[in-house]
């Protein structure tokens, strides 16, 4: 098999992990499962991940870890208010545009989040920086960094979470300013919004 039908190969592996892990959950769905929907044979599988559940927890790092490269570049540069703003309205796209890898990572984070290594950039290190630099440039007031963060985190994941369960009906892509403007009016100093 040469390198470029591998790297296919690998690639619809994890598609196919990703939406049967998000539609079934990760105990509900079976090696066969995955093999049968990416068009691979399960020892193809096998040989590159001992279990479904390796197979998850590598898959979520990756995706965790990438979720991190994707949220940095949506912030962009400016000031730490603006760029929160930027942060929720691409988390709240991503629901609607991969809806598949946001339910996995919402559904995959409990059980595989102590997995990821050490060291990674992770989504809370690049708002909690977000947040540092806000209170730096005083444009976020000056209180504990991190419980901040959380905020911001929990304000989207909450949200996220109650549009993947069917609670919250609106495209989350039209709420994205209502929740910043929210979050902003308690975070914010005044400068730089």
């Amino acid at each position: 098999m040469s390198k470029d039908a591998r790297i296919d190969a690998r690639n619809k592996v994890r598609d196919a992990a990703i939406a049967l892990f998000a539609q079934k959950g990760v105990k509900a769905t079976t090696i066969k499962d995955i093999a049968r929907a990416a068009g691979v044979s399960e020892g193809a599988l096998y040989r590159h991940w001992a279990s479904k559940e390796e197979l998850a927890a590598a898959l979520f790092a990756a995706e965790y870890t990438a979720l991190s490269h994707d949220l940095r570049a949506a912030a962009g540069s400016g000031p730490a208010p603006q760029r929160l703003r930027r942060v929720i309205a691409w988390a709240f796209g991503l629901v609607e545009a991969a809806p598949d890898r946001a339910r996995f990572l919402l559904l995959s984070q409990h059980d595989a989040l102590p997995l990821v290594p050490d060291g990674l950039e992770t989504p809370v290190d690049v708002v909690c920086a977000i947040v540092g630099d806000g209170i730096a440039e005083g444009s976020i007031v000056d209180a504990d960094r991190e419980a901040l963060a959380h905020t911001v985190i929990g304000a989207i994941v909450l949200n996220i979470q109650s549009h993947v369960y069917g609670r919250q009906m609106a495209p989350l892509g039209t709420l994205a300013d209502t929740v910043a403007d929210a979050l902003l009016r308690g975070l914010s100093t005044g400068k730089g919004a």
